[in-house]
C-alpha cells in the first residue's frame, strides 16, 4: 500500500509539467512505474480494491490464532501466500503489453534469489516482470524467468538507483516509502535479530539514496501496513504532501529552459541602451551664417 504513494508523486510531477525521461521501479515502485508509462491513471481506493487479496490481509492479523497458524505455515512451506490474485490483477492491467513497448523507458528491477544479482527486466512481459519484482521472499513464491529463479528487487538494492542510472537520461530522483523507523528494546532474542535485520536494511537504504541527485522519504507515521488496503488513499495523500514539498528542490535539478544562459551571461552580453539624441530646433536648422 505504500507503494502508492509512488503514483502521487508521479501525479504531482505531471501536474508540474515536469518531464519523466525514464522510470526504473522496484516492487509497488515497478507498479506505479509501468502505470504510469503506460498511461494506467486509476484512484488509490480502486487500485488497493484492484489487488486486493484476502491471503495477504489474513497476514495482518495479530491474535494468538493467527500467528501460530503463520508460524506453522513458515516452517511448513517456502511461502505463505500465493499471489494469484495480485498477478490477475497485473494481466487485467497490462494484458500482453511487454517492456519495451513503453512508450518511456522503463527498467524493472528484481532480483536472482540464488546469486544476489541485481537483474534489470528491459523486455519481456509487464505483468510477469511485475509478478517477478515484487516477490516478496517468504511471502510469495520465486518467478521463473529465463532459468532464473527471481524475487523482489527489494533484495538486491533497496530503491533501485543502480537501474535508473542505467538509463542514463538525467538526473535521478529517488523515492523511499517506508515507514519511519520505530525506536524500542527488543524483548526477546526474535525481536533482536528482527531488530538488528531492520538496521542492515537501513544502512544499505541509505547507501543506496546516497547514489541519487535527490531523494524523496515518504517517513509514514504512524506506519501503513504493508498489505492494509485501508491505507490506500492515506499513503496517496501523504505522497503528495512529500511530493509538494520536494517540487522546488526538484525543479533545481532541471536548471534553466533549453538554450538559456546562466543569468551572470546574460547581464554581460546586456547591450547598453543608446542615448538619445536631441533635435536641433528648426530655427537653429534654418539660420546661415
Amino acid at each position: 500500500m505504500r507503494g502508492i504513494a509512488h503514483l502521487a508523486l508521479l501525479d504531482v510531477l505531471r501536474e508540474a509539467r515536469i518531464p519523466v525521461v525514464g522510470l526504473a521501479g522496484s516492487s509497488a515502485g515497478a507498479l506505479a512505474a509501468a502505470m504510469y508509462a503506460f498511461g494506467r491513471q486509476m484512484r488509490p481506493v480502486e487500485l488497493a480494491e484492484w489487488l486486493r487479496d484476502p491471503e495477504l490481509e489474513r497476514l495482518q492479523k495479530n491474535d494468538a490464532l493467527h500467528q501460530v497458524l503463520r508460524l506453522v505455515e513458515f516452517l511448513r512451506r517456502p511461502y505463505l501466500a500465493e499471489g494469484s490474485k495480485i498477478r490477475q490483477g497485473f494481466r487485467a492491467l497490462f494484458g500482453d503489453l511487454r517492456i519495451e513497448e513503453s512508450p518511456i523507458p522503463l527498467v524493472i528491477q528484481a532480483c536472482d534469489l540464488h546469486t544476489g544479482e541485481l537483474v534489470m527486466l528491459k523486455t519481456g512481459p509487464v505483468a510477469e516482470a511485475l509478478a517477478a519484482s515484487s516477490a516478496v521472499p517468504s511471502v510469495f513464491p520465486p518467478v521463473r524467468w529465463h532459468g532464473r529463479c527471481l524475487v523482489d528487487g527489494d533484495v538486491a538494492e533497496k530503491v533501485p538507483v543502480t537501474a535508473a542510472r542505467a538509463l542514463g537520461l538525467g538526473p535521478v530522483v529517488a523515492v523511499d516509502v517506508s515507514n519511519k523507523p520505530a525506536a524500542s528494546e527488543p524483548r526477546s532474542a526474535l525481536e533482536a535479530a528482527l531488530q538488528a535485520g531492520e538496521a542492515s536494511r537501513r544502512r544499505l537504504l541509505s547507501l543506496a539514496l546516497a547514489q541519487a541527485d535527490l531523494s524523496i522519504a515518504l517517513a509514514a507515521d504512524p506506519p501503513i501496513e504493508t498489505f492494509d488496503p485501508t491505507q490506500a488513499e492515506r499513503a496517496y495523500e501523504l505522497g503528495r504532501i512529500r511530493a509538494e514539498e520536494a517540487l522546488p528542490r526538484i525543479q533545481q535539478l532541471l536548471g534553466p529552459p533549453p538554450g538559456a544562459s546562466p543569468w551572470w551571461l546574460r547581464l554581460a552580453q546586456r547591450k547598453p541602451k543608446p542615448k538619445p539624441t536631441r533635435s536641433v530646433p528648426e530655427q537653429a536648422q534654418s539660420s546661415k551664417p
